[in-house]
């Protein structure tokens, strides 16, 4: 891949609390983000979720009122920025703190799938702990640049020397809450599954196939060595 012309640099915060989930996103101007736009809320939560905007609302048509979930206030933020322009972003979302059920998936009235199924499979026991990347998104202009690459070998990186933070959860104690031993889940739109591939994910059919927003994913899982 030849160089790239662009002067990307890359950044992340902590989970940003419960004052990301009452921001109204219709307030959100995705190509007007500054730190007087929303005080109080973290100037890289805005610029990620300016990313988001561009790429999940405007380009792929997903709801603007559903881009921001409970996990934001708890995931780890990255965005890669070209000079002061955010151009791309991810999250890395901990162990749930709340023990989860074995379940079937729900299905719409079309009989799709519009969750996977949580349950043991041939790639993971139903029990282990494991994180989650989520929100992955990259400026049209900006794909194929290696950019996403960065950010997902960036944040797993981090991940690896800080299993402790990521098994502590929203106000637990490490010790107090199941202990994440390297197991990483990406729920990876379809149109994309190879190029997880080709960061280490595998595929797993035993979560099956859903929909959200309209749009085709599946479940890969990839480990990684927890630094001691």
């Amino acid at each position: 891949m030849p160089p790239s012309p662009f002067n990307v640099t890359t950044s992340h915060i902590p989970p940003p609390g419960p004052t990301v989930l009452s921001l109204p996103p219709i307030l959100i101007d995705p190509h007007n983000i500054s730190a007087e736009s929303l005080p109080g809320v973290p100037i890289i939560f805005l610029r990620a979720l300016g990313v988001r905007i561009l790429v999940f609302v405007n380009e792929q048509g997903c709801s603007l009122y559903n881009e921001i979930d409970a996990d934001d206030a708890r995931s780890w933020h990255w965005i890669a920025s070209d000079g002061e322009n955010p151009v791309a972003t991810m999250r890395l979302v901990p162990v749930s703190t709340i023990t989860e059920e074995v379940h079937d998936a729900k299905e719409n009235s079309d009989g799709l799938l519009t969750e996977p199924y949580h349950r043991a499979t041939k790639m993971w026991d139903g029990r282990e702990p494991y994180i989650k990347i989520g929100r992955m998104a990259t400026l049209a202009e900006y794909r194929g640049k290696g950019i996403a690459q960065t950010l997902v070998d960036e944040s797993l990186g981090w991940a690896k020397a800080h299993a402790a933070e990521l098994s502590s959860g929203e106000g637990k104690q490490p010790g107090d809450a199941p202990q994440w031993r390297g197991l990483v889940l990406s729920h990876a739109q379809k149109s994309v599954q190879r190029w997880w591939g080709k960061m280490g994910f595998e595929f797993d059919e035993g979560l099956g196939v859903w929909w959200e927003e309209g749009i085709e994913h599946v479940g890969m899982w990839r480990r990684v060595e927890v630094l001691r």
